[in-house]
C-alpha cells in the first residue's frame, strides 16, 4: 500500500463519522479537512477507483431494529470450492460478512458468514437455504449470547 498523505488521513478519518442528513452533507467535513465539497467529493470518487474505499453505508444496531436472531456460521468448505461457495453466500440478502479464515485440525471451518434475522427460526431457514444451494453440509450456526462490544474502526490506529 502506498503511503497516504495527511489530507487523505483526513478525508478517510472524516468519513468514518456519520454524514449529517443535509442536503450537502460533505460540505461540513469538507471545511473541517480544508478542503472545497467538490474536492472531497473527487478524492472519494478516486479512492473507490483505486480501491481505497469499497463502499460507503450506514451502521446500525441490529437488535435495536428488529432483528433478534444473529448467527456466525461457520462452515467446511473443500479449497477448491471456497471461492465458489463464497460467491454463493455473498449474494445471501441476509449475509453482512463473508470471508475465509485457515482450518485447522481441531477446527476444520474455514468460511465464516454472518447473518440477521429477525427470528432464530427464520435465521435457520437461511442458513438452511446456503446450505441446500451450496451443497455445504458441514456447518455450525453460532448464535450471539450477548454482544459486548461494536464499534466502528478506528483508522488513526492503524494507518
Amino acid at each position: 500500500m502506498k503511503k497516504l498523505s495527511k489530507v487523505s488521513k483526513k478525508v478517510l478519518f472524516a468519513l468514518t463519522e456519520p454524514l449529517a442528513l443535509v442536503p450537502e452533507p460533505y460540505a461540513e467535513p469538507a471545511r473541517r479537512i480544508g478542503v472545497s465539497q467538490k474536492k472531497l467529493i473527487a478524492m472519494i470518487k478516486d479512492y473507490q477507483q483505486q480501491g481505497i474505499i469499497r463502499r460507503m453505508g450506514i451502521v446500525y444496531g441490529h437488535f435495536k431494529v428488529g432483528y433478534a436472531s444473529n448467527a456466525l456460521v461457520v462452515w467446511k468448505v473443500a479449497e477448491a470450492r471456497i471461492a465458489r461457495t463464497g460467491k454463493i453466500f455473498f449474494n445471501v440478502p441476509a449475509v453482512t460478512h463473508c470471508y475465509a479464515r485457515n482450518a485447522y485440525p481441531q477446527w476444520p471451518y474455514n468460511l465464516y458468514t454472518m447473518i440477521h434475522a429477525k427470528t432464530k427460526e427464520e435465521c435457520l431457514a437461511i442458513i438452511q437455504g446456503m446450505a441446500l444451494s451450496s451443497g455445504i453440509k458441514e456447518y455450525k450456526a453460532l448464535y450471539t449470547v450477548k454482544e459486548f462490544k461494536k464499534i466502528k474502526s478506528d483508522l488513526r490506529e492503524i494507518l
